[in-house]
C-alpha cells in the first residue's frame, strides 16, 4: 500500500490500529509524487518505476529495500536528480527539482544533496584528503578555491577524523580497504554540508565488520547532525537499522513500516 504524499509542513494524521490519532506538523524535506520511469531495449519498453510516492521528513533515516530489479536504485537516482522521471514530480525544500535546469541540478547535488555509491568512485591519483575536497574544487573557481582552501582543508580533515581516517589522509585509494574507501566517500559527500544524503548499497561491497562501521557512521550523522539519510539496500538487517522501511516490488511501494 502506497503512502499519501504530503506537501512540506502539511499536517499529518498518525494512525494506530486503523484509527486516527494525534495530528502533528511534520516538515518534509523531499516529496516524490507519482514517479514513473521506463528504459528501452531497442523498441521494447521496460517499465522500472510504476507510480512511486514518497515523502522524506527532515532529519529522518529511511531505508529502501527490494529485490534486484525492483527499482530502488532508479528511484534513488531520480531523487538525486541524476536522471529525470518520465512522469511525476520531485520537490525539495518546497521547490520542484525534477524539471530544473541542468546547471541548477548540478549545483543542488554539489551543495545540498550528497550521494554515496556502492563502488566509491574515488579518483585514484588523489590522496584521501584530496578526494574529500573534490566537490569544493568543482564548486569554486580556481581563485576562489585557493582563497578559501585552508578553511576547506580544515573541514575535510575534521570529516576524516570523524569517520576514523585521520591517520589515512595522505594515502591513495589503492592503499585503503573497502571500508576505508567507503568512509572516504561519505566524508566527500559531507564536505558541502548537505541536508540530504542518498546512499546506494553503501555496504554492498563490504564484509560484515566494515559494513557495520559504515552503518554506524551513517546513523551517527543522522542522529547527531540531523542529516536526512536514505539508504538503498537488499539486506534486511541493514534496512532494520533505519527509522522507517520502504519496500519496493515491481516498481511500486508495497509497504511502509517502522523498523522492528
Amino acid at each position: 500500500m502506497q503512502n499519501a504524499i504530503s506537501k512540506p509542513n502539511e499536517t499529518h494524521s498518525i494512525h494506530a490500529n486503523g484509527k486516527q490519532a494525534l495530528r502533528i506538523k511534520c516538515p518534509m524535506l523531499l516529496n516524490a509524487v507519482d514517479l514513473h520511469k521506463s528504459y528501452y531495449k531497442g523498441k521494447i519498453e521496460i517499465p522500472v518505476l510504476r507510480g512511486v510516492n514518497l515523502a522524506l521528513p527532515e532529519s529522518s533515516l529511511i531505508s529502501i529495500i527490494g529485490q534486484s530489479g525492483s527499482g530502488k536504485s532508479t528511484l534513488l537516482h531520480l531523487l538525486g536528480t541524476l536522471d529525470a522521471p518520465d512522469r511525476g514530480e520531485i520537490w525539495f525544500e518546497d521547490q520542484r527539482i525534477d524539471n530544473a535546469a541542468r546547471r541548477y541540478r548540478d549545483k543542488l547535488r554539489n551543495q545540498k544533496i550528497g550521494m554515496i555509491f556502492q563502488f566509491y568512485h574515488l579518483l585514484p591519483e588523489l590522496t584521501t584528503l584530496e578526494n574529500v575536497l573534490v566537490p569544493r574544487m568543482i564548486e569554486r573557481s580556481a581563485w576562489s578555491y585557493l582563497f578559501n582552501r585552508s578553511k576547506y582543508v580544515e573541514r575535510a580533515k575534521a570529516l576524516l577524523e570523524m569517520v576514523g581516517l585521520g591517520h589515512r589522509m595522505q594515502h591513495r585509494p589503492n592503499q585503503l580497504s573497502g571500508g576505508e574507501m567507503q568512509r572516504t566517500a561519505i566524508a566527500r559527500a559531507l564536505i558541502s554540508q548537505p541536508k540530504l544524503l542518498l546512499a546506494d548499497e553503501p555496504t554492498g561491497n563490504l564484509d560484515r565488520q566494515n559494513g557495520d562501521e559504515v552503518m554506524k557512521t551513517l546513523t551517527r550523522l543522522n542522529r547527531e547532525e540531523g542529516i536526512t539519510v536514505v539508504i538503498v539496500t537488499h539486506d534486511e538487517s541493514i534496512a532494520q537499522r533505519a527509522d522507517q522501511i520502504v519496500r519496493l516490488a515491481e516498481g511500486k511501494v508495497v509497504e511502509i513500516s517502522k523498523a522492528a
